[in-house]
């Protein structure tokens, strides 16, 4: 059913002089022969020696594919005999050349036609992977045909317009992105290590980890629903770039003061230009019309002299910006989550606004506060979107208010920071509101899927938390003595919950007076300190 064919190359030495020694092909038969011949015609004893490091096992039978397989070893290729054989005698058909006929840019260009358009960053993902297989040497994949061809892309992307590709690189060109061109079969962790090496000298290693995400998903889908047959995956035993880049900017002094005040000059610069367009009307269409580009530019420059002036005593102050940060503050919201929002999902009546989509799938209210609501019903419904300007003009913008409240540099303030100073905003107040918040609270007001993202904020939480066991222990119906220990009843108003979805309980005291004894007895759960016990 299946054969082994030794395909190992020869090796010709000669005993003390390795200048001598040659290797020929195993069917070079006649350079093999002569080339003995001509050493034993000077004298020397020539020795024939088979490596023995590739064999070629061929599986040959009636109603199956005909395989071709190599091993670099006798032993790898029995076994490989014996699982063929093995499985066609149980009717399993494994077509074990296919990884070694597909590339693994064929994988990669397979994820980006079928399943990347199936996620909400497909166009991020369309970027790598179109960088990868361009610093290859191979063609950029067309993401608007991909998008357009794609039979159920993701909610998010049906009407979306893809930007046209500049053919540039934006970013250094990657020497060891050529690993793609091999076979499937033949990619080995060493492969994907060299690449992370290689691209860390030039990005953060973040962005390295958010490129071997799709390496992993592409290695995954390739074995596990493509049924291209590999011994192991490749991306076993890769060892990802390790980092921190959690921030922790707050807002402080007279920052946010600053802050707004650039958003109310930029809004003011944008509300003038837009009226001084309204004055140009006229003039626009005449620059239209023009024949040349210079006449036209003389027509649209006059203009702007002409009606700059009115411009600036007429124009109404529309505060888009200034009320997108505020938005941003007081919300919690992310950045797509603010912008993608439509007045329909706004309801200041009830002062919530449903946000139908988020980073993690799952749709959510937004709590709106008076003093919000008041900002957003000032705004004007020009568009179905609250905030209608999109990423690339928010960045744009947001770079120039950032510069003129001196906001960079060492002093830098991300977008982002916002939401980050919302959530501690919320976790501070509880420490002065009756009953104060749990990260279960936090989680409902931050849209977090997981609370554990939220431990960073737990700190914030320890000074509601003590005003809360002060309440709890301080009211005699909550609290029993037993043999001189104090302890809350069940059902007190400080539950375990709480103290496990707030913070972990304070040190006890470095010196504890003596006899003193602080003990907090829980459903199932008896924690007591004191001098010379702790338990």
């Amino acid at each position: 059913m299946a054969s082994i064919e030794n395909r190992s190359k020869v090796q010709v030495s000669v005993k003390n002089r390795d200048d001598l020694t040659k290797t020929f092909e195993y069917c070079a038969e006649k350079a093999i022969k002569a080339y003995v011949e001509r050493l034993k015609a000077q004298g020397y004893k020539p020795r024939l020696e088979s490596l023995n490091n590739y064999y070629c096992v061929r599986a040959r039978q009636v109603g199956y594919p005909t395989l071709t397989l190599y091993e670099t070893s006798e032993k790898a290729a029995l076994d490989l005999k014996h699982k063929i054989e093995t499985e066609r005698s149980s009717g399993i058909v494994v077509d074990y050349n296919l990884a070694r006929r597909t590339t693994f840019a064929d994988l990669l260009i397979r994820y980006l036609r079928e399943e990347a358009p199936r996620n909400k960053s497909f166009e991020i993902e369309g970027y790598k992977i179109n960088a990868i297989l361009g610093d290859a040497g191979l063609p950029r994949e067309d993401m608007a045909a991909i998008l357009a061809a794609h039979p159920n892309p993701h909610a998010s992307l049906k009407h979306k317009k893809m930007r046209k590709p500049t053919g540039k690189r934006m970013g250094a060109p990657s020497e060891a992105s050529k690993f793609v061109r091999k076979s499937f079969a033949d990619v080995v962790p060493d492969d994907f290590i060299d690449y992370i090496d290689e691209r860390c000298q030039e990005v953060e290693a973040s962005t390295v980890d958010r490129e071997i995400d799709i390496f992993t998903a592409v290695c995954n889908l390739a074995i596990d629903r493509w049924r291209i047959p590999c011994g192991k995956s490749p991306m076993d035993g890769v060892r990802r770039p390790s980092y921190f880049n959690e921030r922790d900017r707050r807002l402080k002094g007279d920052e946010e003061a600053r802050l707004l005040n650039a958003a109310h000059q930029e809004d003011q610069a944008k509300s003038i230009a837009l009226r001084l367009e309204e004055l140009m009307q006229d003039e626009r269409e005449e620059a239209n019309e023009a024949r040349t580009t210079y006449k036209r530019k003389k027509i649209v420059k006059a203009a702007r002299e002409q009606y700059q002036d009115e411009a600036q005593r007429s124009y109404t102050h529309v505060a888009l910006l200034e009320t997108l940060i505020q938005f941003l503050l007081m919300t919690g919201a992310r950045r797509s989550e603010a912008l993608n929002l439509t007045w329909s999902q706004l309801d200041l009546e009830t002062q919530t606004a449903l946000l139908p989509e988020t980073k993690n799938g799952r749709a959510r209210k937004l709590s709106i506060r008076r003093d919000l609501v008041k900002l957003l019903g000032a705004l004007p419904r020009t568009s179905d979107h609250v905030f209608p300007i999109g990423i690339d003009g928010l960045r744009k913008a947001w770079t120039r208010i950032s510069a003129l409240a001196g906001l960079t540099e060492d002093n830098e303030l991300r977008v982002h920071d916002l939401r980050h100073e919302a959530i501690s905003r919320v976790a501070e107040a509880g420490s002065n509101t009756p009953g104060g918040f749990t990260l279960v609270d936090l989680q409902a007001f931050s849209g977090h899927r997981d609370t554990r993202m939220l431990l960073r904020y737990a700190h914030l939480c320890a000074q509601s938390l003590a005003k809360r066991l002060d309440a709890a222990f301080e009211d005699s119906t909550q609290v029993t003595e037993h043999h001189g220990v104090r302890r809350l009843k069940k059902g007190a108003s400080v539950a375990l919950g709480d103290l496990c979805q707030s913070t972990p309980l304070p040190p006890p005291p470095s010196q504890p007076a003596a006899n003193q004894l602080f003990t907090f007895k829980l459903p199932s759960v008896r924690l007591t300190w004191g001098a010379g016990n702790q338990s």
